[in-house]
């Protein structure tokens, strides 16, 4: 199966909660986002250290019996040709998966909850439709918003437990965004804020910047509660 995978952590308590989960990195996206903290593994051809395919399964394998899940995240997973003959491979195992998406593959994202290849879904909303494209590093790019809007409403349909989620980044958001995102995630189960973390980004004009007060977070949850059944801050 083609893969190209960055990295893999055979354990972790974070990445799927409520689950012992190990966690595969697939390498690649196509969002430019300049706060990630991941630059690392957005450009396919980035000098990574690639693991093999077969050396995650075999590992998978031998460690499910002390496992939950895996979570499936990047850069971008759905950009991986091989990505579902790999999530049939995990479900072969007993184990559930995490998958985490951008959106903006609506058709790879039917077809995995057509098959009940995943377990639960976490999509990031990067900002509000107006600074969408902004947010993404891709400015001026009509064709994103059509695909993640596609996104938002096949989870909708509740196929699979999901969260919708927002990195809060100075700047980039403002208080008065939250009532915009609550309005594109309208009716969802859980939305999850995430405070920026400054550091390694892939704009490097970002790697400084302080991250929101716990204020804001609050401020910005009570004003998103309304439109959806729960906000979480993962500061």
């Amino acid at each position: 199966m083609q893969l190209h995978i960055g990295g893999y952590i055979p354990t972790s308590f974070l990445d799927y909660p409520g689950n012992t989960a190990a966690v595969v990195f697939f390498a690649g996206c196509q969002f430019r986002c300049p706060f990630c903290h991941n630059p690392e593994l957005v450009f396919p051809g980035a000098e990574i250290e690639r693991i093999g395919t077969e050396h995650i399964l075999a590992d998978l394998k031998k460690r499910a019996p002390f496992l939950d899940g895996v979570c499936v995240t990047g850069g971008e997973p759905t950009l991986q040709p091989g990505l579902l003959p790999f999530l049939r491979e995990i479900r072969s195992l007993g184990l559930k998966v995490k998958l985490d998406t951008n959106g903006a593959r609506p058709d790879v994202l039917e077809r995995i909850l057509a098959e009940k290849l995943a377990d639960y879904a976490a999509m990031d909303l990067k900002a509000p439709e107006e600074t969408y494209s902004l947010a993404c590093g891709r400015d001026g790019d009509a064709t994103l918003l059509p695909l993640v809007r596609k996104s938002i409403a096949l989870l909708l349909r509740g196929a699979v437990p999901f969260e919708f989620r927002t990195t809060l980044v100075p700047g980039l958001h403002r208080i008065e965004d939250a009532p915009l995102l609550g309005r594109m995630a309208q009716g969802a189960p859980l939305f999850v804020l995430q405070n920026f973390r400054p550091g390694n980004t892939l704009d490097p004009g970002f790697s400084s910047l302080s991250p929101f007060s716990m204020e804001f977070l609050e401020e910005f949850r009570t004003a998103l509660l309304p439109f959806v059944g729960e906000v979480k801050i993962r500061a």
